[in-house]
């Protein structure tokens, strides 16, 4: 059954956003092509579909977790080359690392996809049943100006079709935006304007949802991004340290959602002692 909000005050405060923005949008969408042209884009690794293992070893017989991983191109590891460095597999890695266990992860996320592609490309081809399925998503509904009430519907729709596959969300946060240097002015004020009117859409179709956690990734290490060494050769997406930061904010809720919290606190008790 759909659990579609009815659009109420936000949308209305963000259709009057929208119709600010998509005026300036349209004035810099030639300099928004000629940056792409300029930097061009970087390729994404293949298809994660890998098992990774605890560094310190797994205990005979231990269960396999399963991570599903949808999105755009931050998920599809888009800006590196090793699927090592990819979101998915340092994510998966350090659940490994944390809860003892082995980590199956699959990957569906494809570069330049919105909600609406997750929604009708990506969650279709799962035929797995994951433990906790870990979303990024937004950025090109940003670039891509999806309107509130559209967003509002289909994230929504996005959620109840992840829960329905029986397990838990782990959601990130929309990205740092103005580390990507990629984007000139006025571009950047543009995305960073309709950029928090996605945002503010994103956690009203996530809210009073329990098997849904919203991560702020941007607010946990988007400053982060400013340093040297977190963002790939596009300055769009990225590096695999910067892909590492995610994870790393990423990591404690997958864990909480899978009940490993309490086995990641005894395994830094044991090795402090």
């Amino acid at each position: 059954m759909s659990r579609s909000p009815a659009p109420g005050p936000l949308v209305e405060v963000s259709v009057a956003t929208l119709g600010l923005v998509v005026p300036l949008l349209g004035l810099v969408a030639g300099q928004a092509v000629l940056a792409l042209r300029r930097y061009g884009a970087s390729p994404a690794v293949d298809r994660v579909d890998v098992t990774v293992k605890p560094s310190g070893g797994a205990p005979a017989g231990a269960a396999v977790i399963e991570i599903a991983a949808f999105g755009d191109s931050a998920m599809a590891g888009v800006g590196v080359h090793q699927p090592a460095d990819a979101l998915p597999v340092q994510l998966a890695q350090r659940v490994a690392d944390s809860a003892g266990h082995p980590v199956h992860v699959v990957g569906y996320a494809r570069a330049g996809a919105r909600t609406i592609d997750v929604l009708a490309r990506q969650v279709p081809l799962v035929r797995r049943v994951p433990d906790v399925s870990v979303l990024v998503i937004g950025t090109n509904d940003v670039t891509g100006i999806t309107p509130p009430a559209t967003l509002l519907r289909l994230s929504s729709a996005l959620l109840d079709a992840l829960e329905s596959l029986g397990a838990p969300v782990v959601m990130s946060s929309l990205p740092e935006f103005r580390a990507m240097r990629l984007m000139p002015h006025p571009l950047m004020e543009a995305v960073l304007g309709y950029g928090a009117v996605v945002g503010a859409v994103q956690r009203r179709a996530a809210a009073d949802r329990p098997l849904v956690h919203l991560v702020d990734v941007r607010g946990a290490v988007g400053s982060e991004f400013f340093n040297e060494g977190t963002m790939s050769a596009d300055a769009f997406h990225p590096s695999a340290v910067g892909y590492g930061r995610i994870a790393d904010a990423l990591v404690p809720a997958v864990l909480s959602v899978l009940g490993t919290a309490q086995t990641l606190e005894t395994t830094h008790d044991h090795q402090a002692e």
